[in-house]
């Protein structure tokens, strides 16, 4: 029988741990700063900025929400960038995706204006924070294995070899796939469009996918007993039949998502941190 995760409970967990960290840094005259640059009216980055502002207020940090109109140019938003950098008390610069459309060809450009040190959302190619996606992806992946083999106390030891990223090319499978890698994990890198998808998927020990295509993977495109992280978006990529298949697995919603918001204020903290 499968594990299902519980994200929300996992992030309410670490709250109280991030709150302890933010309190000593506060102790030291240091406020974690996040300044979030919104664009435009789509509700569901709405939403997210909101769930994001929420969370990271809870644990003690400061958030800034500039809500820019749809008519905004870009030489706006690089005169509030470049303030925000000089911003001595603004520890993290997030600007939410997608832009609109007039601003879209300009995602690259918005980016690479935030300084190196307040790229909490790690965008920039060689951040010194790893994505808060990519990052809840290892939390979680390290929680499996040790799940699988202590609570369902497995006699043989869980070993995790080949990872399957479905979605590497994007925003949060380029990083996955980078540090991955660096783990000295055998990764398979596709996409939604793959050709045989399936000859890649059940050969994995591990199905990371982030592609928004809604039941991309189903059950006979996945290894029994294998782990299966769905990081799709709005409704999840992975089938509700591969529940009954595989040893762990992350819903849509309330799965990977809280973990990246608490990701992203770990790495709010991380850059409040000067002595770090």
């Amino acid at each position: 029988m499968a594990i299902i995760f519980d994200g929300r409970e996992y992030a309410l967990k670490k709250k109280e741990l991030l709150r302890v960290s933010v309190n000593r840094l506060r102790e030291k005259g240091i406020i974690p700063h996040l300044a979030t640059i919104l664009v435009g009216d789509n509700k569901a980055s709405e939403l997210y900025t909101n769930l994001k502002k929420k969370f990271i207020e809870s644990v003690n940090c400061q958030v800034d929400v500039y809500d820019l109109p749809e008519s905004t140019k870009y030489s706006d938003i690089e005169l509030l960038i470049k303030s925000l950098n000089e911003d001595e008390t603004v520890n993290g610069i997030m600007v939410q995706f997608p832009l609109p459309e007039k601003l879209s060809d300009k995602k690259e450009e918005i980016i690479d204006l935030i300084d190196d040190t307040k790229d909490v959302d790690g965008l920039k190619e060689d951040s010194k924070f790893l994505h808060p996606t990519s990052k809840a992806v290892l939390e979680i992946l390290a929680l499996a294995t040790y799940e699988i083999q202590h609570l369902q106390r497995h006699e043989t030891k869980m070993e995790v070899k080949t990872i399957c990223v479905v979605g590497a090319s994007g925003m949060v499978g380029r990083p996955l796939v980078k540090a991955l890698q660096k783990m000295n994990f055998e990764v398979l890198e596709c996409n939604s469009n793959t050709k045989n998808l399936i000859e890649k998927t059940i050969l994995s020990d591990v199905i990371v996918s982030a592609t928004g295509e809604m039941n991309l993977i189903t059950a006979d495109m996945v290894k029994l007993d294998a782990i299966v992280i769905d990081v799709g978006s709005p409704f999840g990529d992975v089938s509700p039949t591969v529940e009954k298949k595989v040893s762990f697995l992350t819903p849509v919603p309330g799965g990977v998502g809280p973990v990246t918001i608490t990701c992203l204020a770990e790495n709010l903290i991380l850059a409040s941190d000067t002595e770090s």
